[in-house]
């Protein structure tokens, strides 16, 4: 079972794209995500080992996770929480139970110590402005436009002609 974890690692080195298909994983071992609990399977057991499998990996990919914003940070803890809690809602045996609340504690720890030292994320309404403008108003460093850019890359046409709602860095 580690081959295929250490493939899925493999395919994907970036560890945030990692968190969400062993999530996706999860879900099909018995994970219901719209009720957010464990359900019956038709091998309890073997959605047991997988599931312990699948959040040892989610624990070891989010000490991989480079944080932008306090923002990013936050988010992660809201993706993983349902999941950890779900298994340890379910079922387990002393041993487990402590294991899996070891490794949620520690990881919520981790995504906390380094995502509270980081910006956070902002909003910034742009009427016509370009994102080098923006970046120089912002930070005094017009050559960050990129990274507004990167941030909004969804929303931006023009870094030169843009009108709305931009996510930017609080520093």
């Amino acid at each position: 079972m580690n081959d295929i974890f250490e493939n899925i690692s493999n395919l994907y080195p970036d560890a945030l794209t990692r968190i969400d298909i062993l999530i996706k994983i999860f879900e099909n071992a018995g994970y219901n995500k719209t009720t957010k609990s464990i359900v019956s399977t038709n091998d309890n057991q073997t959605a047991i080992i997988l599931r312990l499998y699948i959040l040892s990996y989610i624990a070891q990919a989010i000490s991989e996770v480079e944080f932008q914003s306090s923002s990013d940070a936050l988010a992660l803890i809201v993706k993983i929480r349902p999941v950890f809690e779900a298994e340890l809602s379910d079922d387990l045996d002393a041993d487990t139970f402590s294991w899996v609340s070891r490794i949620f504690t520690k990881s919520l720890q981790d995504i906390s110590t380094r995502g509270s030292v980081l910006p956070e994320v902002n909003k910034f309404f742009a009427d016509g402005i370009p994102l080098s403008v923006i970046a120089q108003y912002l930070y005094q460093d017009g050559s960050r436009f990129d990274e507004i850019l990167l941030r909004n890359n969804k929303k931006i046409r023009h870094p030169l002609f843009f009108n709305g709602t931009l996510e930017v860095l609080s520093q």
